[in-house]
């Protein structure tokens, strides 16, 4: 039997399309890409992705994906390599979430799923406040208020 964390670290995560052009690719660098005037917050997508994550755990904001419309650019494997504690939160946060209860410790399709609806509540809060204000996240020290302000 494949250790769960191995067995996570193969899946994709998913996002909706309108988010990758809308947020992840306006804050977050691509790697490979050419542009170097404009600095954005995020040097990868999957920190872009992680922080929707945790806001959308943090506001209790789960929103599925649906049908249509969905791309995913990284494995979660991604995430565990660069960013191995936040990884271990994610699957923390995602278990607390599910509604498989202990069933969920053995379901590695469960914890990417509640991943990626919460990904999806976090990257609809970043879209309201960039509605408000599309210049709302040119601060660096915006990005870390937004967690911190929604306690």
């Amino acid at each position: 039997m494949m250790s769960l964390v191995a067995e996570l670290s193969d899946k994709r995560l998913k996002y909706k399309i309108t988010h990758r052009k809308s947020i992840m690719d306006k804050l977050s660098g691509v790697q490979g890409s050419k542009e170097t005037t404009n600095r954005k917050y995020f040097s990868q997508l999957w920190e872009c992705y992680t922080w929707a994550a945790i806001i959308g755990f943090i506001n209790d904001k789960r929103v599925a994906l649906g049908s249509g419309g969905t791309d995913s650019a990284f494995k979660f494997s991604v995430i565990y390599n660069n960013g191995g504690e936040l990884a271990d939160a994610l699957i923390l946060l995602a278990l607390s979430k599910s509604k498989k209860d202990y069933k969920a410790l053995i379901d590695a399709e469960e914890i990417i799923k509640v991943v990626e609806e919460y990904a999806n509540g976090g990257f609809e809060i970043i879209q309201s406040k960039l509605r408000e204000d599309e210049s709302y996240f040119n601060n660096p020290d915006a990005f870390i208020e937004e967690l911190l302000e929604r306690e």
